[in-house]
């Protein structure tokens, strides 16, 4: 090709040296701009497509556990937790975390109480909890409790002759051979 404005002595051969490079390129960088622009346009396609898109790879949701009973606790804890004096939480809290020390649990501090009522307040709250548990419970055992009996029953529905009978059979051991 010649440049503009000047003759054929000054040809360009970048043409021919761009031909001789795309010959000699490896087969390898040439499936780099192409992986590179699959890449990209997946990440495009699974960021267009939001939070619903489901991959075939992800587990299905796991069926959840009715919450009511336990939303229910953790309101009516977090409301006793918030009556508590700051020197009560101080109280509960060091006797938690020293509840391992053998010193600690000889002394005075480790043997001081909440106040009554609000130890009744609290077994209240487990007791609401601890009752609703037992009902979700005696719903699942329930639904899950098999019949035992059903496999005497079958047994019962069939008779089996048990008894002999006189009969010979020969075995032709010479066959049982060849």
């Amino acid at each position: 090709l010649p440049i503009s404005g000047s003759s054929n002595l000054g040809t360009c051969h970048c043409s021919q040296r761009a031909a001789v490079f795309v010959a000699e390129m490896p087969r390898s960088s040439a499936f780099v701009p192409a992986a590179l622009l699959g890449a990209g346009s997946w990440l495009l396609v699974s960021l267009l497509s939001g939070p619903s898109h489901q991959s075939f790879l992800t587990a299905a949701p796991l069926a959840k556990r009715p919450r009511t009973a336990m939303r229910g606790f953790k309101e009516d804890f977090a409301d006793w937790r918030s009556s508590l004096s700051s020197d009560e939480k101080s109280l509960l809290l060091k006797q938690a975390q020293k509840e391992f020390d053998k010193k600690f649990r000889k002394s005075e501090e480790m043997s001081k109480d909440l106040p009554e009522e609000k130890i009744e307040s609290f077994s209240k709250i487990l007791q609401k909890f601890f009752d609703s548990e037992m009902e979700d419970y005696k719903k699942d055992a329930g639904a899950k409790t098999p019949d035992y009996d059903n496999l005497q029953r079958k047994a019962a529905n069939k008779v089996y002759d048990f008894s002999l009978k006189d009969a010979i059979t020969e075995v032709d051991r010479d066959a049982d051979r060849r």
